[in-house]
């Protein structure tokens, strides 16, 4: 029988496994002796840091912020390149003519993006006032201010000036909504006529919200997660009133973009890049994303990505 030969996504996770070893190990990962430093020695940054506390994924601290930043690049909260970025927005034909809104910009990355890559004006909606607020002082830092800004917002009771937008997008940023529903309905209230809405999200198909097998993760969410199956979301959607004409599943595309993004970070750390502080931190940002990825492997969790336009106005 011929041997299989390993895929490149194989070698990925291969190396990720071996360096996540290494990491919880201690071994060749921050690489600056920090821990014979005293507090007094520290810059302000490390300072910070220290004060935040207990590594953890819940709630955003700025050392969380900082490591999430050092994993997936200038204001990004998840793993979304550039080229990513660019699947999700150029068939939206955005435009500084049109009004654009991100749903869960986090700390503005991807806002800030589409902004100076389409010359567009941009609203970010995002729940935590935390990130809302970094996000802010970020755009102004980066002289985007005037174009950009930033809403604090419920998307359990998401309530949008009506026809405010001619485009919304969102990734990963409504799975933890339990009224599906009513958030579809209120993102079809805040668009215009004609009005397009772009997402990609954590999805289920052929598995219950209820299976035990989705349990653990969804215990170990930092915000409870309530997925619904892919096709769920397409009927919720029509319901509201889009039209619906793209559901593509790309689990595999954004497995390997996360994979890629930590073995990046495993090799610069390799090749004495200096985490230190941040160390903690970043292995407990690997663990959430690990489990994420246990699930699509097992093919309980899937990704997917829909677009919909709300229709022309009929008189």
């Amino acid at each position: 029988m011929r041997a299989e030969t390993a895929s490149p996504d194989d070698e990925i996770k291969t190396s990720f496994k071996h360096r996540l070893k290494a990491w919880w190990n201690g071994v060749d990962v921050a690489g600056d002796n920090a821990n014979e430093e005293s507090f007094d020695d520290l810059s302000e940054e490390e300072k910070i840091v220290i004060k935040d506390g207990p590594p953890s994924v819940n709630g955003w601290s700025l050392s969380r912020q900082r490591s999430v930043v050092t994993l997936f690049g200038e204001g990004m909260t998840r793993c979304i390149p550039d080229d990513t970025k660019g699947k999700l927005t150029k068939p939206l034909c955005i435009n500084k003519a049109l009004s654009v809104s991100e749903l869960g910009s986090g700390l503005g990355g991807f806002t800030r993006w589409v902004s100076s890559e389409y010359d567009a004006y941009v609203t970010g909606y995002e729940a935590d006032e935390a990130l809302r607020d970094s996000a802010a002082v970020m755009t102004k830092d980066a002289g985007l201010h005037r174009k950009v800004k930033f809403l604090h917002c419920d998307f359990n009771n998401l309530d949008p000036k009506p026809r405010s937008a001619d485009v919304v997008y969102a990734s990963e940023a409504l799975f933890t909504v339990k009224d599906k529903a009513a958030c579809f309905a209120a993102i079809f209230k805040m668009l215009k006529p004609a009005g397009q809405f772009m997402m990609s999200d954590y999805m289920l198909e052929g598995i219950e919200p209820t299976a035990p097998e989705l349990k653990p993760w969804q215990d170990a969410e930092p915000i409870p997660a309530n997925p619904i199956d892919v096709e769920e979301t397409r009927r919720l959607l029509t319901e509201v009133g889009f039209e619906i004409s793209i559901a593509e599943n790309v689990t595999a595309e954004y497995k390997s973009n996360v994979l890629k993004s930590f073995a990046d970070y495993a090799t610069r750390t390799g090749n004495g890049e200096k985490s230190g502080h941040l160390h903690e931190w970043i292995l407990n940002e690997g663990e959430l994303w690990m489990r994420r990825i246990k699930m699509m492997d097992a093919g309980n969790l899937k990704v997917f990505r829909i677009y919909a336009r709300k229709p022309f106005d009929i008189k």
